[in-house]
């Protein structure tokens, strides 16, 4: 240890060759000052090092954090700025999401079994007793609460399977509460519209059954009986069946929808008077809750369960009963949402579901998305390693300049390191806290593809920022809509009955009643739909640009627009094609009875030379007629005062309604363009992108840009490089000379070795230092090589404007990394996307037309010319319907395809192609599959409700009259006609086989159940060869086979397939991406770390060699350590 003591206290960095003429005393003096100045030296060595460190200790570096494939525990640990990009930007909500539904306990006991409704069904007598008896329509009431059962579950099961396959857009990682709230607020979204399109369309059915004043087969609603007519024979007679009333005097069916009275069951059976009012004298049994009504929906709507959770009460109703079946009442104790006076229209209205069980996994939503890395900025101190890299690479330089310094401390020399021409910038964010909306819209003008403001409220509804006013036509707000008009234009319902179908002062009430049922739905539906959809939480976890908010929203807008006015019309249109097709009675019109010496038959009277059995476009229905009207008269006062002239009990001087104002609307524009916008005239719609900041609120902007390296940072780095330069050079020129000198001289390679060995000529103890410090620099530099070489290190590379070619390319490479910002963030589908629907042969067959149901229906007379069971008896209507459907559905289709193209494809980030296409392609099924949905269940519900309903048709398929002689003047009662062993009194669905072709119930229930065979079959479908059968050839390119029935090709809404087109070029063109970028993991930068390793070089052989030195004194001293024991032994 003395030695190496003695070492350090003579340690002489300056010391130099001695001058020949200096005295001793001069040497000495210069030797000590040497010394002087290399103690010197060392002390403010070390005060810089240690000036630099705190220094660098001090200073904060913003740095840009990777982590690759972060698992799901490292990213809930990451900072709330980190963006973590999806590798799948879509998912699907039923990859993570799972729904289930609890129904109320109705719809699985005994109440709507077949054992329960053939137990309350009395087949042929049903009729015979009172209309106003629980048991002529007990078993159509609880056929139609189970169709409401099935409906509901149907209607559950296919909505939450469109939920599933709807998207879930996420193109970064949301955090576990911000996704937990998002998809809280979607579920709760989801299960709100699932319940109002169902209720909305039941309450537009019942209005349309009321306004057509069908008859049903059990005469609830209306009084039919038996009166002659000369010259004509027995006519049908309908009157008001009369409901009282404790706010009113009397209902009737005729003008309202939900007249009622206690359900009861009365002491009378057979009674042959007409039948206006109840019995009421006559009363058995009052059963709790339950109500009778115009029609059976409407009663069970109506109507409670009370009854049916005591077991007392359904006792003592099954004890009225003709049956020793025993049924057992429903727990009253079991968990419900509901009350037990709950009314069915409210369990309905939440489609008869007691609960939603929803199931939402964070982790599954994590792996689907699956980010590839999570990238974030972090201010923080220079750590000790870093510290102490950036002195050791300093070290060399700093010696070199403190000794100058130190040695020259009287001359001063400053020198200017030269300037790099070329910057090296690197990514560097930014963060300004509590930004103004001005502040946000600058920054999103300069950084918009890197700016990230975080809402501190990422949901609010439509109605914090959107206001919407759609303003009606007049003619609902108007006087001709109002009840007193309707009770004006009603008069006195006995004389009204005198006057000709034909004549205005039958009809005219039937039709403005409807008009006025129409404007009501029309404002209820709207007012409702714009209630639901301002609730709607519109999702944002970051601020968007205001662009993109305004065409997000107005998107949003126009989209729920036209499905609101697509739903309503949607509704009508249908139901009049099923009811037209279905020959539904009417009130409204005239029948006689015809008998064929078998069955009696209706015949329909026929006016103006058109039959309503085989046209739609006769104008007397009720429907029919008000959608070609127009109401220029009701501009006019003179023209109203006219009119009024001709009532039975005219106002005169006291007419006070006011007309329509002409220069509103045009006086000659029909009702039908009117109902086709859903009774708007235009609509007023405002979005705030101010309340929408000021809602969103975000905390902080955070930008990212690119930026020159730390000023600091450069001036380090540029002295490391500038020792190990110095240091290494001057070793690398010295070997490179003596090996030039070797090479003169011829040596050997022997030589050269020598020469090596000799490279630092100095005693015998340098020589050993030189060498170890050579090793063991080498070594350290090695190891530093191989661990800095190998690294792996994330480099990001942009590219601006990248060309499509370019970006094939890149993406071959950089698959998973690459992302392309779209200077178009909203691209309409209509730019890069076609779509053809292709639909089945019989759409475009001659089996549709006019031409082939005028063919079927011959000269009438079907009653006569065929049985009821004979196919061809209900032909007209069933190719009616036939022809209905194609034209629906197409209709339906191609609106739904043109608004889709319309509409916008938003997205910020450029789509690969195949990802593109996968996305169009779930966007394509989730549309089919909603679109099929809507146009089914909506048929289903039709059908349901005029089944349920026992609505009878003009044909008398499902129930028929029964009539004799002595009938006459007595009340009119029907029986159900079966098929084969179906009735249709238990199922209006009954069908049989008839030539190729079926027959049943309804004709709707006969078409749809039909098999194609013979429609492929020229004997089948007609001998006589008028008309050709279809190609069978076409079947080989079909989906369908000749046992495939019209109803499984209407469940593909007639659609054989879709040929898409999509051009990817066009997508790319209208995205118009302004850069790209892609990062990928660079395992080997020799480069770097060449600069690192020069870095370092200085300052690690400055450190190495005085280790070296340290342990060589160590080792000699050691080594040279006289043993005493030896000396005593030599001596």
């Amino acid at each position: 240890m003395l030695s190496l003591k003695n070492y350090f206290v003579n340690l002489n960095i300056y010391e130099s060759s001695t001058d020949s003429t200096a005295t001793d005393e001069e040497k000495e003096h210069q030797h000590r000052l040497n010394i002087i100045s290399t103690r010197m030296f060392f002390i403010v060595l070390i005060i810089i090092l240690i000036g630099l460190a705190i220094i660098m200790k001090t200073r904060s570096l913003n740095t840009l954090i990777i982590v690759e494939s972060p698992s799901e525990d490292q990213f809930i640990n990451l900072p709330s700025n980190a963006y973590c990009p999806c590798s799948h930007i879509s998912l699907s909500y039923g990859e993570f999401i799972s729904i289930q539904t609890r129904f109320h306990q109705i719809c699985s006991s005994d109440f709507i079994s077949d054992r329960w409704i053939k137990t309350i069904n009395f087949g042929l007598n049903t009729t015979y007793f009172s209309a106003y008896d629980f048991r002529t329509e007990g078993s159509a009431i609880f056929q139609s609460l189970e169709s409401f059962c099935r409906l509901s579950k149907d209607y559950a099961i296919q909505s939450i399977d469109s939920f599933n396959k709807d998207l879930f857009i996420s193109q970064e990682v949301l955090k576990e509460s911000v996704f937990q709230s998002q998809i809280n607020f979607i579920t709760h979204e989801f299960q709100l519209s699932s319940l109002i399109e169902f209720t909305t369309e039941l309450e537009l059915i019942r209005k349309l059954i009321v306004g057509n004043r069908f008859l049903s087969a059990l005469h609830t609603d209306y009084v039919s009986g038996y009166t002659t007519v000369q010259d004509v024979g027995v006519q049908l007679q309908t009157n008001n069946r009369i409901f009282p009333d404790a706010r009113r005097s009397t209902c009737y069916c005729r003008t309202e929808i939900d007249c009622n009275v206690e359900s009861m069951i009365f002491d009378e059976f057979g009674q042959t008077d007409l039948e206006y009012h109840p019995p009421d004298n006559k009363t058995l049994m009052k059963i709790p809750g339950m109500l009778h009504s115009c029609l059976p929906v409407n009663t069970i709507l109506l109507s409670t369960l009370e009854c049916f959770y005591n077991q007392t009460c359904l006792n003592n109703l099954v004890s009225l009963l003709p049956t020793t079946e025993t049924f057992t009442a429903m727990s009253e104790f079991e968990q419900s949402r509901y009350k037990l006076n709950s009314t069915i229209q409210t369990i309905i209205d939440n489609l008869m579901i007691e609960e939603w069980v929803i199931n939402i996994s964070y982790k599954k939503y994590y792996d689907q998305c699956a980010p590839i890395s999570c990238t974030y900025f972090e201010d923080k101190k220079y750590d000790w390693k870093f510290v102490l890299t950036q002195l050791i690479g300093l070290l060399g330089s700093l010696i070199m300049v403190c000794s100058l310094i130190i040695e020259n401390i009287v001359g001063f020399i400053q020198r200017r390191s030269s300037q790099n021409t070329e910057s090296i910038s690197y990514r560097q964010q930014k963060t300004i806290h509590q930004p103004s909306e001005f502040q946000f819209k600058e920054l999103e003008k300069i950084y918009s593809s890197n700016l990230y403001c975080p809402c501190s409220t990422d949901s609010m509804s439509y109605s914090t920022f959107i206001t919407i006013e759609p303003y009606f036509h007049q003619v609902c707000l108007s006087d001709i809509t109002s009840d007193a008009w309707i009770n004006y234009v009603k008069g006195d319902n006995i004389r009204n009955d005198y006057y000709s179908r034909l004549d205005y002062r039958h009809s005219g009430v039937y039709q403005f009643q409807l008009l006025s049922m129409l404007c009501q739905h029309a404002q209820q539906t709207v007012n409702i739909s714009i209630k639901t959809f301002l609730q709607t939480q519109f999702l944002s976890s970051q601020v968007i640009s205001q662009n993109r908010f305004e065409t997000k929203v107005n998107s949003t807008i126009n989209d729920w627009k036209s499905e609101t006015i697509d739903q309503f019309l949607q509704t009508i249109k249908m139901f009049q094609a099923v009811s037209h097709g279905n020959q539904l009675m009417s009130q409204q019109f005239i029948y006689y009875m015809d008998s064929n010496g078998i069955k009696l038959n209706l015949k329909v009277q026929e006016y103006l030379n058109c039959s309503c059995t085989r046209s739609s476009s006769c104008l007397f229905p009720i429907v029919e007629g008000l959608m070609k009207s127009t109401l220029e008269c009701f501009y006019n006062l003179s023209c109203m005062i006219e009119l009024d002239r001709y009532f039975y009990f005219p106002l005169g001087s006291s007419f006070n309604f006011s007309p329509l104002n002409e220069n509103l609307s045009p006086p000659n524009e029909t009702i039908e363009s009117i109902i086709n916008r859903l009774m708007i005239d235009s609509w007023t719609s405002n979005s705030s992108f101010s309340s929408y900041y000021n809602i969103c609120s975000p905390s902080s902007c955070a930008y990212e840009y690119i930026s020159r390296n730390d000023l600091f940072f450069i001036i380090t780095t540029i002295l490391g490089i500038f020792g190990g330069l110095s240091l290494g050079l001057k070793l690398l020129t010295l070997i490179i000379l003596r090996f030039i000198e070797n090479t003169i001289n011829n040596n050997s390679f022997n030589g050269f070795i020598t020469m090596i060995k000799n490279l630092f000529v100095c005693n015998t103890e340098k020589r050993l230092i030189n060498r170890f410090h050579f090793i063991f620099l080498l070594l350290i530099l090695c190891v530093i090589f191989i661990f800095s070489a190998f690294k792996p290190k994330s480099v990001t590379i942009q590219i601006i404007k990248p060309s499509l070619s370019n970006y094939k390319d890149l993406l071959k490479d950089h698959y998973y990394s690459l992302q392309c910002s779209c200077s178009q963030i909203s691209i309409p589908y209509e730019t890069f996307l076609n779509i053809e629907p292709h639909f089945h042969d019989l759409c475009s067959s001659q089996f549709i037309s006019d031409e082939w149901i005028y063919y079927l229906y011959g000269e009438g007379n079907l009653f006569h010319r065929f049985s009821f069971d004979d196919y061809r008896y209900s032909a007209p209507g069933q190719f009616l319907l036939l022809s209905s459907f194609c034209k629906l559905s197409q209709e339906k289709v191609n609106h739904t395809l043109s608004r889709l193209l319309a509409s916008y494809f938003i997205n910020s980030q450029l789509l690969s192609e195949n990802h593109l296409i996968e996305q169009i392609e779930i966007i394509l099924n989730r549309l089919q599959s909603t679109t099929f949905n809507s146009f089914l269940n909506l048929l289903n519900l039709i059908r349901e409700i005029i089944g349920s309903n026992m609505i009878m048709n003009v044909w008398s398929t499902n129930w028929e009259y029964s009539f004799q002689p002595e009938f006459i003047l007595q009340v009119a009662r029907t029986e159900p006609v079966n098929y084969g062993e179906c009735n249709c009194g238990l199922s209006f669905k009954c069908t049989q086989s008839s030539g190729g072709m079926m027959s049943g119930c309804y004709p709707l229930e006969s078409i749809l159940q039909t098999k194609l065979y013979c429609f492929y079959d020229q004997n089948c479908i007609d001998s006589s060869g008028n008309f050709t059968s279809l190609n069978m050839s076409t079947l080989e390119k079909s989906q369908f086979n000749l046992n495939s029935t019209i109803e499984s090709i209407l469940n593909n809404l007639m659609i054989e397939e879709y040929k898409t087109n999509l051009s990817y070029e066009n997508y790319f063109n209208q995205c118009q991406p302004l850069s790209c970028s892609y990062s990928y993991i660079k395992t080997h930068d020799i480069t770097q770390t060449i600069i690192s390793l020069i870095s370092l070089y200085g300052g690690l052989a400055i450190i190495t060699r005085c280790l070296t030195i340290i342990f060589v004194k160590i080792y000699q001293h050691k080594k040279n350590r006289i043993n005493p024991e030896a000396l005593q032994q030599n001596i």
